[in-house]
């Protein structure tokens, strides 16, 4: 069948929607169309997938969050529409590009739509009245009631509702969204699953991201990855590290990845003196197992992800991950079995973890092999079986409208 995509977020911003989106019709080309709808955003050299068309809709900047664009309607989304005659919508966001996908699923044509939850909303809310100083406000004001509201109203005009993990199956289901929501966790990319890496160009990478970093080769590397951004409140990592360092010199933090605040987190690691660290910025996917092989585990703070794709990309390469005990990565990270949890914001209990870890080598091996197990659940086929299911589910549900 043919299958129109709609996502607010795309390239150059590699994220875990864009990255969810290419995977999936990379997935599934062999067996469906598809074409594209989203932002027109700057780019050095314009993606494509080849025999996919890509729609990039006019866009402007969205202040409160650097890197996100709103397109707007007009003439040209509406000739697409009626030339792709779609038979079914896939959206990926809630905004802009998801009223274009109500627009050609409701008003056109009765077409199935499912949407998937991928961000949740109310955990980004602070963006909208200042970031950090802002979160607490949105949540004493209402804000985040009034963003549950619009979830609901939004989410309505679907057919079925999907989201990466079952924390949040089960959020928006207590919340009183009203269309079938079921959980599909999104697949990582087949790079992390590949066995040909070469040896000598791995080694080779490797040996140059420690003598650009100066990261001495006795050092146990700590991994971040992700995107540069407040709420993924980096400044719990920091702060633990920041002890963590003084008790244990050779070791080395490693934080990868681009976003909005990068210059923020920058200037307080100055600020707090920590010294073995560094900020790599944006690496593609292919040199992503290189780094992730570099470390001894890896630390998530955020408590905001629906899924976390880097932990499954972490584990995918044998790590074990520390993480905050909220959001999707609850699914994910098993305590005591491929890694360990920390009460959300608590940076002394983070650097609690860390030092479990670092002072129990086999415990970083035994929680290794595990992660290394569950990760494989993500490969291609079982996220393709499970999609096609919610394709299924999805079109019944709209023939019986």
């Amino acid at each position: 069948m043919k299958i129109g995509i709609f996502s607010d977020s795309w390239v150059p911003n590699l994220n875990g929607v864009v990255i969810s989106i290419i995977n999936e019709i990379q997935s599934l080309r062999n067996k469906h169309e598809f074409a594209i709808f989203v932002p027109k955003l700057k780019q050095a050299i314009p993606f494509k997938i080849e025999g996919v068309p890509i729609y990039e809709l006019k866009s402007f900047p969205f202040p409160p969050y650097p890197g996100y664009n709103i397109a707007f309607p007009s003439f040209y989304l509406t000739k697409a529409l009626h030339k792709e005659q779609f038979d079914f919508i896939h959206c990926h966001s809630p905004f802009s590009l998801g009223y274009a996908a109500v627009l050609a699923s409701r008003v056109l044509n009765n077409i199935p739509l499912l949407n998937t939850y991928h961000t949740h909303l109310v955990d980004y809310s602070g963006h909208l009245v200042g970031g950090i100083q802002g979160e607490k406000f949105a949540r004493l004001s209402g804000i985040q009631e009034m963003i549950w509201g619009y979830i609901r109203w939004y989410y309505k005009y679907s057919d079925v509702v999907i989201t990466p993990s079952k924390t949040f199956q089960r959020e928006l289901t207590c919340h009183g969204v009203k269309p079938p929501v079921y959980s599909l966790p999104n697949m990582i990319s087949s790079v992390f699953f590949r066995n040909d890496h070469s040896k000598e160009e791995q080694k080779a990478f490797q040996e140059n991201i420690r003598k650009k970093y100066e990261i001495k080769s006795d050092r146990k590397i700590l991994l971040y990855c992700g995107r540069i951004s407040y709420e993924k409140k980096l400044e719990v990592l920091l702060k633990a590290y920041k002890e963590i360092e003084q008790k244990y010199p050779k070791t080395f933090l490693l934080i990868v990845g681009d976003g909005p605040h990068l210059k923020m987190y920058k200037k307080q690691a100055s600020q707090l003196n920590i010294r073995n660290i560094a900020f790599t910025g944006f690496f593609s996917h292919t040199k992503l197992p290189y780094l992730y092989r570099m470390g001894e585990f890896m630390v998530t703070p955020s408590d905001t992800e629906t899924q976390g794709l880097t932990v499954i990309e972490a584990m995918s390469q044998g790590l074990p991950v520390i993480g905050a005990a909220g959001g999707g990565v609850l699914d994910y990270i098993h305590e005591n079995r491929n890694g360990l949890l920390f009460p959300p914001g608590n940076w002394k209990a983070c650097k609690a973890a860390i030092e479990t870890l670092l002072d129990n080598p086999d415990l970083i091996s035994q929680f290794g092999r595990t992660a290394l197990k569950i990760a494989q659940k993500f490969s291609t086929k079982g996220f393709t079986t499970q999609l096609e299911r919610a394709f299924s589910i999805t079109i019944k549900i709209n023939a019986s409208r």
